[in-house]
């Protein structure tokens, strides 16, 4: 029974993460239709990282070179790493990198039929939640969104943050 209950668990989460992907598509096309492309891309993008600082702010115990701490609470999140099944490219003191072998929010604009161009752009968009995220736990993030054609979705690399003097 306990068995049954996690997968169901573990289906719901997936469903959720599919569900907040179209509703980023539908906010996202109604800002277009009423601003434009780039309003639409500039206000997703600057309130999904608003939302990721909020993560963020959980890692900050791992700033600024606790990486193999911050990718098992970061890459695995929410559910073990089923969700997104993250590869793990390079993990010591210096860096992590990761791809993500998948992406719910990915595979239900896929799911939808939308173009390569708008899944693009809302990856793109959905970015920013980890850009917040690492720069609120104190970590520079480069992140590379899934191109058209390409299996898996996102490589994320996190280094410590350099200090601005």
């Amino acid at each position: 029974m306990e068995i049954m209950k996690k997968y169901n668990l573990q289906i719901a989460l997936h469903n959720a993460n599919k569900e907040r992907a179209l509703i980023y598509l539908d906010i996202f096309r109604e800002i277009r239709k009423r601003h434009g492309e780039e309003e639409a891309v500039s206000i997703l993008r600057n309130s999904l990282e608003k939302r990721g600082r909020q993560f963020g702010s959980t890692l900050k115990q791992y700033a600024p070179r606790d990486f193999r701490a911050l990718c098992d609470a970061f890459a695995y999140a929410p559910d073990g790493g089923d969700m997104f099944q993250p590869i793990v490219l390079h993990c010591d003191e210096s860096s992590l990198e990761l791809k993500m072998k998948k992406c719910p929010l990915k595979e239900a604009w896929v799911e939808a039929g939308i173009s390569d161009r708008e899944i693009s752009l809302l990856l793109q968009c959905a970015s920013a939640m980890d850009v917040g995220t690492m720069d609120e736990a104190g970590f520079n993030l480069d992140i590379q969104t899934s191109k058209p054609g390409t299996t898996g979705c996102c490589y994320l690399k996190i280094t410590a943050k350099t200090i601005e003097t």
